[in-house]
């Protein structure tokens, strides 16, 4: 059996992410019996044995892996979780809230009453602050919702941090001296020294690519990108590395110039400086350390005198960066990583086997088998060619399913977007960690002005093509999570039966491609006129997003952070257009930048003042009281009801669903709720969903 690693990781790695969803219902239980059963009926034929034995005993490591991990969180939550707390943290990163004076903020605790420890918190009602910066405070700490739990600690947070109420006690013991803090003031430098030369649109998207700044992104690009398929490119991940790195466009022809171990030494130092670049300059972020720990994995077992297997030291590395937590499997930035560098892997076998049979039969047919003709240079160019773009090709195949799946990419449009521009995101990150470092430098003016121009124009030309792309008809479809997998996981069947049955690419890219035809567009009509509600953003001040085909309407409450959180929904619900938005704020600090039709606007209706819109999703009623608003949203005879601040009524208002938030909903009677988390006020019982799928006079699901 060759690569055993390869087959013990994938047991590992797959027994791991089954865990981090399956325990959550009765489907564990006999899902790991019928596992376990079929490994040993494969240990029962000699061909089958050694690869069963590696997939089995790679599902014990994952599972003591695990095990690990639940034994370390439910330790933290037993000793920290549900009572009043003084921590001393690091402010990691802040984005703005809904209420005024306070922020969204991620903290690394480093003292909980006055004892060490170490792990990641996200609070989202912190006081004003900066990223980098020390505080300290009294915090109740809590375990996050059923629903995003599994995100938040694959981003490495464990527990929940609200201030307490009766006894902040909160200070700022300003900026910290910590590694992370000050890689993080030099990824603010890099960014501004990055922008100096360049307008707001290009700076912004470049500082996103290259430091990992996101903050200067403007909302039009940002959208253009999610509705092109390029969401992806502008979050620094391990697909960033692998490019940057030189992964993705490794030729055949660079390979045989680089059989002695010397140069290959060489390359693997760069690589791994690269690497170590990039983690540095964004803040080392989990997903670019994980992409860099696979870099210098391979670059460690080239200098050992190693063969140089790209999949044996992918999986080396992917057995290390779970081997801590087992939730770093659900990643996405792990996710692309590991999927981009097996569609490479796939794309040069391909294209490799191809060239060959062209040559065998090249040969046969030539009239001398021994000398070459004059133009054979020519075909030689050709396939190196054609050997980087189906590279190209396989790669954003590959990394499409994580897309689709992680609600990142529902577009039509993405893996032809992605293969058009994977070319230029090598260059662009060259000259824009070239420009970032000759900005800090002010002797080198010329060179830093001159890179600027170069930078300028690529990037330039990155958006243009998004907005060009996000404009396309069908653009944008929705797909939902559980079909998109069985999908994906049948077009990796088709693909894992043509390449071992050597089927003529042929014969097997018309059939693999009508599949997927034929699947995204039956995925369409059974999605047709389906409304989807879904509570996203900040548990503390929750948008709802109304969608039916590609229209919305958008119960709007909070800052930038719950504004990225609403366009991200859109995107993934293919949605083109808001038909109406609604501002609950009652005394917004800045307007909300979301584009729409139509606009009702809380703060600028009188006290108990109604207004009514018909919309394609829903009939949407907007009442303003003294102290907030209420919203009831018809849709079919269902109806729903939101709540902004403290609404007051002569009697309570009925309605099927409450879409929960803070506010205490005494004005309302209701049968069942959607949240984001559990508040104050609710009873004990379950954690609600989030979002819900209806037809207008047919069934619902909640998901």
């Amino acid at each position: 059996m060759r690569r055993p690693l390869c087959v013990f990781c994938a047991g590992m790695l797959g027994v791991e992410f089954v865990c981090a969803f399956l325990p959550q219902t009765e489907l564990f239980v006999p899902f790991a019996a019928f596992f376990v059963a079929v490994c040993l009926v494969l240990c029962i034929f000699d061909a089958a044995r050694k690869a069963a034995l590696c997939i089995l005993l790679g599902a014990v490591v994952g599972m003591a892996s695990v095990l690990h991990t639940a034994n370390r969180l439910e330790r933290i939550r037993v000793q920290y979780a549900a009572r009043p707390l003084v921590l001393t943290a690091e402010v990691e990163s802040v984005s703005d809230s809904y209420y005024p004076g306070v922020v969204d903020a991620v903290l690394r605790v480093e003292k909980i009453n006055g004892a060490k420890t170490s792990f990641r918190v996200e609070c989202e009602t912190l006081p004003e602050c900066e990223a980098g910066q020390r505080v300290q405070g009294r915090f109740v700490l809590s375990v996050p919702a059923q629903q995003s739990r599994v995100g938040l600690y694959a981003d490495g947070i464990v527990l929940l941090a609200e201030p307490d109420e009766e006894k902040p006690d909160f200070k700022q013991l300003g900026q910290s001296s910590s590694f992370r803090a000050r890689t993080h003031r030099l990824q603010q430098r890099l960014s501004a020294a990055l922008r100096r030369r360049m307008d707001g649109k290009t700076g912004g998207v470049l500082a996103a690519m290259t430091v990992g700044d996101r903050t200067h992104l403007s909302p039009a690009l940002r959208s253009a990108y999610r509705g092109a398929g390029l969401a992806h490119v502008l979050v620094v991940s391990g697909m960033h590395v692998s490019i940057l790195c030189g992964e993705v466009f490794l030729l055949d022809a660079r390979r045989k110039k680089e059989r002695c171990y010397a140069v290959l030494r060489l390359r693997a130092v760069w690589k791994a400086l690269l690497a170590l670049l990039l983690v540095g300059v964004t803040g080392f972020t989990p997903s670019v350390l994980r992409a860099a720990a696979a870099v210098w994995v391979s670059a460690l077992g080239i200098w050992m005198y190693g063969p140089p297997d790209t999949l044996t030291s992918l999986a080396v590395a992917g057995i290390a960066m779970t081997a801590g937590s087992s939730y770093a499997v659900c990643d996405i930035g792990f996710e692309l990583s590991f999927a981009a560098v097996l569609g490479t892997v796939a794309g040069g076998a391909c294209i490799r086997r191809t060239r060959d049979a062209w040559y065998r039969q090249f040969w046969k047919k030539a009239k001398n088998p021994v000398k070459r003709p004059w133009y054979f240079k020519l075909p030689e160019r050709l396939w190196g060619l054609a050997e980087s773009v189906c590279i190209s090709v396989c790669a954003s195949a590959a990394t499409f399913p994580v897309l689709v799946l992680r609600g990142l990419s529902v577009s039509i449009w993405a893996v032809v977007s992605s293969v058009a521009v994977l070319w230029l995101i090598q260059p662009m990150m060259l000259l824009g960690l070239g420009t970032a470092f000759t900005g800090l430098v002010p002797a080198l003016a010329p060179l830093h002005g001159a890179l600027s121009v170069l930078s300028a124009a690529l990037t330039g030309l990155l958006d243009r093509w998004a907005v060009w792309i996000a404009a396309k008809p069908g653009a944008g479809l929705y797909f939902d999570t559980s079909y998109a997998a069985i999908v994906c996981l049948v077009l990796i069947l088709l693909c894992w039966l043509a390449f071992r049955w050597r089927l003529r690419l042929r014969v097997a890219v018309p059939c693999i491609v009508l599949t997927a035809a034929v699947s995204v567009g039956l995925g369409n009509a059974l999605s047709r006129d389906v409304v989807h509600i879904d509570l996203v953003g900040s548990a503390n001040a929750p948008a709802v997003v109304v969608t039916q085909n590609d229209t919305a309407v958008v119960l709007f409450r909070g800052g930038n952070s719950v504004r990225n959180a609403v366009e991200e929904q859109l995107a993934r619900r293919g949605a083109a257009k808001i038909e109406l938005l609604v501002d609950l704020r009652t005394k917004p600090e800045m307007p909300c930048a979301l584009e729409a039709e139509q606009s009702v606007l809380a703060e600028e209706m009188s006290v108990n003042t109604a207004q009514k819109q018909k919309c394609t999703p829903a009939l949407v009623e907007v009442l303003r009281t003294r102290n907030g608003c209420l919203v009831r949203l018809t849709i079919g005879n269902r109806q729903f009801v939101t709540l902004s601040g403290r609404v007051e009524l002569a009697q309570p208002v009925s309605a099927r669903w409450l879409l929960a938030s803070p506010a205490r909903p005494e004005a309302v009677q209701y049968k069942e709720v959607l949240a984001l988390r559990r508040y104050d006020w609710m009873p004990g019982g379950a954690v609600q969903s989030s979002s819900l799928s209806l037809r207008r006079y047919g069934g619902l699901r909640a998901e």
